[in-house]
């Protein structure tokens, strides 16, 4: 398996867990916690910093992807057919 491909499989793994892990458990710890302001200022500073490092992990993993994402488009858009103007102009008619 290709670099590329193993860090696009590591941050779809970590993003789908995170978002798990947040829809089970951070409204319980809302409640449980929230009576304190301190406490709740901590959880978003938390929460910010988890979605800045899945932000970083994404930025990486969207540069790894340019390469093949541009090799496939050039494999793509080569068409091996020759042009319909190609055509007639090599015609003998």
């Amino acid at each position: 398996m290709q670099q590329w491909a193993k860090r696009l499989a590591i941050a779809v793994i970590f993003t789908v867990a995170d978002i798990a892990v947040f829809d089970i458990y951070f409204g319980v710890i809302w409640q449980a916690w929230g009576w304190n302001p301190w406490v709740k200022a901590a959880l978003v500073a938390l929460l910010a910093v988890w979605i800045a490092s899945a932000s970083v992990l994404w930025f990486h993993v969207s540069k790894d992807l340019r390469q093949p994402l541009r090799a496939w488009a050039v494999a793509i858009s080569s068409d091996p057919w020759p042009d319909s103007s190609q055509l007639r102009r090599d015609s003998d008619v």
